[in-house]
């Protein structure tokens, strides 16, 4: 595929530094970057490389120094290149029909274009949306729901009466509807009257991500447009709102509501009955222990104020000199006393 700069840049909505007529025919990092090539830079720590990268235009931020390559200012570049990987991105063809080692329960409804790899199970009354893709050993409970566009990655689970949206990507491993240690009763003892699970339009699911369901009270709720990394948790009755980023080995408790736009680094646990206020980070290896208000950022255990926890571990570091200077400071005013007991003593 060949596009100009000019071309490139409208997709972004971004500006040209340089000449627009300059033709693009791949995408690669900066460090890599060759003649016909568009990279990008969002990290400073890479400046450096805007004078000696190969690449024949480089995406840079609005604020970008100038440079003597070919630019396209941007308000977000990694965003942009991420859109441009798509434009160059070659795809395989869409896989269709169904294998023959695909089990089908009673009374399963497929939508036309529904692609069922080898070893699918799907159970009695569950429903695959149109153009669908199930990829080998992924396994729908009775009930579930899934809509159209999907695709879902092999050794998936979708347990029993989930609900999953169109356009949503669930990558390997992954189990959408487990059940807890503490709400095995419940299921084994639960007639399947309501949904468990609800996962929105446009949403993507790390491999080997487990999210809980809900066997009483409200469902566990995905919102629309939320990414989730790999190897995440979430707790039966969870409401994630729309657009959140989870990052690996994060984990949200039972029952917690997490805004829209919040983002939850990685290693970061939200305890059980926790809200975070929209548009809220919270940083990595934090522990979530009360509410958080909306649009903060937040870090350290127990989660507090993330520039009063930078103080308060800057102070940290500083411990040992302090511990230091104290047990100087106590010796020189034992030395102090005694002179002034020995003075005492004289008169």
């Amino acid at each position: 595929m060949k596009k100009s700069l000019g071309e490139i840049a409208k997709l972004i909505d971004g500006t040209v530094e340089g000449d627009e007529e300059t033709l693009i025919t791949g995408v690669a990092g900066i460090k890599d970057a060759k003649a016909g090539d568009i990279t990008f830079l969002a990290n400073p720590k890479y400046l450096p490389l805007l004078h000696t990268t190969q690449a024949s235009a480089i995406i840079v931020a609005d604020n970008a120094p100038p440079c003597s390559n070919n630019l396209v200012r941007t308000r977000h570049p990694y965003l942009a290149f991420v859109e441009i990987l798509k434009l160059y991105s070659v795809q395989p063809p869409p896989p269709q029909g169904i294998h023959p080692s695909a089990i089908i329960g009673e009374n399963v409804r497929l939508a036309e274009g529904v692609a069922l790899h080898a070893g699918v199970f799907l159970e009695s009354g569950c429903s695959i949306g149109a153009r669908s893709v199930l990829y080998p050993g992924v396994c729908v409970g009775a009930g579930a729901d899934i809509g159209a566009d999907c695709t879902i990655y092999p050794r998936v689970v979708v347990a029993r009466n989930v609900s999953i949206g169109n356009d949503v990507i669930i990558h390997m491993g992954a189990v959408i509807g487990s059940v807890s240690p503490e709400q095995m009763v419940l299921y084994s003892n639960t007639e399947d009257t309501g949904k468990t699970v609800f996962i929105e339009n446009d949403v993507e699911v790390g491999a080997n991500v487990a999210i809980d369901g809900s066997f009483s009270g409200s469902p566990t709720v995905i919102g629309s447009g939320t990414k989730i990394d790999n190897l995440v948790h979430i707790g039966s009755g969870a409401r994630v709102g729309n657009n959140c980023i989870v990052v690996s080995h994060s984990s949200i408790g039972a029952d917690c509501t997490v805004g829209n736009g919040v983002t939850i680094a990685g290693q970061a646990s939200i305890l059980d009955g926790r809200t975070v206020g929209e548009g809220t980070i919270v940083a990595a290896r934090s522990g979530v222990t009360e509410d958080i208000e909306a649009h903060q950022i937040v870090s350290g255990f127990p989660a507090s104020n993330h520039e009063k926890w930078l103080r308060v571990y800057a102070s940290m570091k500083r411990l040992p000199t302090i511990i230091k200077e104290l047990r100087e400071l106590e010796k020189r005013m034992h030395q102090m006393e005694k002179l002034e007991r020995a003075e005492t003593d004289d008169h």
